[in-house]
């Protein structure tokens, strides 16, 4: 378990330390292309952490879900899919109206994923990256409203297939990515 704590402390601070007003002082200090190879450097480790934490962690049950909400799981990971995606593409109607797609899109995975996993390892793991990306969109908006964008229906289209191409694939590897075979939604 202190692996994964480790994982998630190193990934989330990374992604902290070149936020804002330490970002930019960073890379000044160490130039953009250093910046950006050391916090990926640390990234890759957490996340390496993070998978050897998981896995070696005791299984503790802290609730046991109720086998209909697996159906929510999978709709909120469609969303997730699709805010996700519309966020890596310019000018969608959704990233219009998704304040921060990508912090949207993290949360609602780690949500839809609590829904199905009670133990502490995945409430850990699901749950302090969503906490984390929430409470991100509150701070970025706070400081720095997004500007509007004019949106273009292709983008929302290619938001959609890719969107559903993504979830798709996820659906199929879960099991020899992730080591738990899905069955579909509902």
């Amino acid at each position: 378990m202190i692996l994964l704590i480790l994982g998630l402390a190193l990934c989330i601070g990374a992604h902290a330390a070149c936020s804002g007003e330490r970002g930019r002082t960073l890379a000044h200090a160490l130039g953009r292309p250093r910046l950006l190879a050391l916090v990926s450097a640390a990234v890759v480790v957490g996340v390496a952490l993070v998978i050897a934490g998981k896995s070696t962690a005791a299984f503790i049950q802290i609730w046991v879900p109720p086998f209909p909400l697996r159906d929510g799981t999978h709709l909120l990971m469609i969303s997730a899919c699709l805010v996700f995606v519309a966020g890596l593409l310019p000018d969608s109607h959704t990233r219009a109206l998704v304040r921060h797609p990508l912090l949207v899109g993290l949360a609602l995975a780690g949500i839809a994923h609590l829904l199905s996993n009670g133990d502490l390892a995945s409430i850990l793991l699901f749950g302090v990256p969503s906490a984390w990306a929430l409470l991100q969109v509150v701070v970025r908006e706070r400081k720095h409203p997004m500007t509007p964008v004019a949106p273009a229906l292709q983008w929302d289209a290619a938001a959609i297939l890719l969107g559903m191409i993504a979830y798709s694939a996820l659906l199929v590897f879960h099991g020899p990515l992730f080591g738990f075979a899905l069955t579909g939604p509902f």
